[in-house]
């Protein structure tokens, strides 16, 4: 079970494409006869949860480096010696020891998610591509077995397997030892950047545990771009020579509404791999998150086509989310057709953008 290490885009045809090709939201896909999730989701709603995870055998491919579970929480956080992280990602030799953390919802809609990360043959940290997915399995202990393939080779769901256990935490939570000295900053060069590797010394020294880090509960980019398609400057405002430059705003009534459950799971997902420097991926994530009718995903991956060129792409997802009342997809859709020369309906998206914001503000509107 122990497949030699292999480029997965060298295991698959035209004919047969990987599985992260497959998924089209965070619903399963039925692939030979099973099941298969893109990512595990589970709910924990008010209740402050501690969340226990355990090593029950696992099969990486030949010459991987380094393989685990990246941990996300959406509607709340990773509460961990004081320091509030949206998510962490969790190596081997801490799962074979046995990691248990602390899950604070900040409202009602809680949920955690799992997905498989890895580190390749050359040192780059990877997850959401490839031949990745998760079968999810019921034990007779009552806990839940997650059996995951990586990406890297044809489908191998021995990779990985994690047994997972939740229970409400006590009023006061110490936090243990053994977590701290899982958990490690990854204040480090993205991927992409020549020479970088996840790990200070270049090889992943006991594949500890590594955590985003923030002062909150917001997850922070980690040697993000001068410009990241998620920033939202205070100014609405639009310039012929920029249309995406000051595309920000406040989101809307319909973006905020759209930020629980998955929609809200594969947005910020795909927020961390951009962050990462993994844009295809986020990209990926937010045509999925955008498919689902999250307005932020469809406006954020259309600032990364614009900016690639590629501005009927671009049009096309500014379109999606500014039905979706997006105002910054509304500037951008309206700027884009004055530079094709569609004035008409680009006084339109203006006009809709106006009443909108006359709308949030608890003002009269008129037709569009």
């Amino acid at each position: 079970m122990n497949e030699p290490y292999s480029q997965w885009h060298a295991q698959n045809s035209a004919t047969d494409p990987p599985l992260a090709s497959r998924y089209r939201s965070a619903d399963p896909i039925r692939w030979n006869g099973s099941m298969v999730y893109p990512m595990y989701t589970e709910r924990f709603g008010h209740t402050t949860t501690l969340l226990s995870m355990t090593l029950l055998s696992a099969a990486p491919p030949a010459g991987l480096r380094g393989h685990g579970m990246g941990l996300s929480v959406i509607g709340g956080y990773i509460d961990l010696e004081g320091r509030k992280l949206e998510g962490i990602d969790v190596w081997s030799d801490a799962l074979a020891r046995g990691t248990t953390v602390t899950l604070t919802p900040t409202g009602p809609d809680a949920v955690f998610t799992l997905t498989p990360v890895w580190v390749d043959r050359s040192g780059v940290q990877r997850s959401w591509m490839g031949n990745y997915g998760i079968l999810v399995e019921d034990t007779p202990d009552g806990r839940i077995a997650l059996w995951c393939s990586v990406g890297e080779g044809p489908p191998n769901f021995a990779n990985l397997v994690v047994g997972l256990g939740t229970a409400a935490a006590p009023v006061i939570e110490t936090p243990k030892e053994t977590v701290a000295d899982t958990i490690t900053n990854t204040e480090m060069s993205t991927a992409g950047t020549t020479g970088s590797v996840p790990y200070p010394n270049g090889t992943p020294a006991g594949y500890a545990a590594t955590s985003s880090s923030a002062a909150t509960a917001t997850r922070k980019s980690i040697a993000a771009p001068a410009h990241s398609p998620t920033s939202t400057p205070e100014s609405p405002a639009s310039t012929a020579a920029d249309p995406v430059g000051d595309l920000g705003g406040r989101p809307s009534q319909a973006e905020r509404g759209a930020e629980t459950g998955y929609r809200g799971a594969l947005y910020d997902l795909g927020v961390a791999m951009f962050g990462r420097g993994e844009e295809d991926q986020a990209c990926e994530l937010w045509a999925q998150a955008a498919q689902a009718g999250h307005p932020g995903a469809g406006y954020d991956l259309g600032v990364v086509l614009f900016r690639r060129g590629d501005l009927v792409a671009a049009e096309g997802w500014w379109r999606t989310s500014a039905e979706l009342r997006d105002l910054r997809a509304m500037a951008g859709l309206a700027e884009l057709l004055d530079r094709r020369g569609d004035h008409a309906e680009a006084r339109m998206w203006r006009a809709r953008a106006a009443d909108e914001r006359a709308a949030e503000a608890g003002q009269a509107v008129g037709p569009y």
